[in-house]
């Protein structure tokens, strides 16, 4: 590796480096991050409780162990229910993760030239 002394200049990815540190602080980039915060931190938590409360409720409580319907327990039901729910998850982070890379393009279409990409 060249060193800037006998280059003259600094290593390129010390500059590239530099132009992301400039673009991470836009102010674009930090409301994407919002949106994608907003977003993320919310159904996480609640897809962790949904996850958790089953085998606590199985353990702890009489409440799943009452019958649904033909003989089916409420904790059949609440673990059938959380394949919907991944499924219905997925799909909707599929749906709002192409929002954020059109809005990730567009910043970085805008930031293009300063980048020197």
């Amino acid at each position: 590796m060249e060193s800037t002394a006998k280059t003259g200049h600094p290593p390129s990815g010390h500059d590239s480096g530099n132009k992301y540190r400039q673009l991470i602080e836009t102010e674009e980039f930090k409301f994407l991050l919002q949106k994608k915060k907003a977003f993320i931190v919310p159904v996480t938590l609640f897809f962790l409780a949904f996850y958790f409360v089953l085998p606590i409720l199985a353990a702890y409580s009489e409440v799943l162990k009452g019958e649904a319907f033909f003989n089916i327990t409420w904790a059949w039901v609440y673990a059938l229910l959380q394949f919907a729910v991944v499924w219905l998850g997925g799909i909707v982070y599929i749906k709002k993760a192409a929002k954020y890379d059109k809005l990730a393009k567009n910043i970085l279409k805008k930031y293009e030239k300063e980048l020197g990409e």
